[in-house]
């Protein structure tokens, strides 16, 4: 598999029609505690990011694409967790929270606050 730390797509499966990524992912914890590293490391923001380019890239609604994370625990274990629709959706939503933070940082050239007090939304 390629290095992880260019942003490479592990794994398109195009079959009947139906795209899925497949992300490999390997930790030092257990596999039931993948849960928690999803949050921990922000790999829902990565997934979400993943969806959005191949949906791009294939001119498709990104809600039609499947997306997996293929896991190896510690003990060598290996599970893959399929992502619902849902927990999809939500990390598309959070990721565009997110890319529009990102974007007025960049566009204002500000970095000195987070965003929430830049632009004023923090009251008492």
């Amino acid at each position: 598999f390629p290095s992880h730390d260019k942003g490479i797509v592990d794994r398109i499966i195009v079959k009947d029609s139906k795209i899925t990524i497949c992300d490999l992912k390997t930790t030092s914890k257990t596999i039931s505690d993948f849960a928690d590293t999803v949050d921990y490391y922000n790999y829902w923001m990565q997934a979400a990011m993943y969806v959005e380019l191949v949906a791009c890239t294939r001119q498709i609604d990104p809600s039609e694409i499947g997306f997996s994370f293929l896991v190896i625990d510690k003990y060598q274990q290996v599970y893959v967790f399929d992502v619902e629709k849902n927990t999809m959706l939500l990390w598309r939503e959070k990721l565009r929270s997110k890319l529009e933070v990102a974007k007025y940082h960049y566009d204002n050239r500000y970095y000195a606050l987070p965003y929430e007090f830049a632009t004023g939304k923090i009251t008492l």
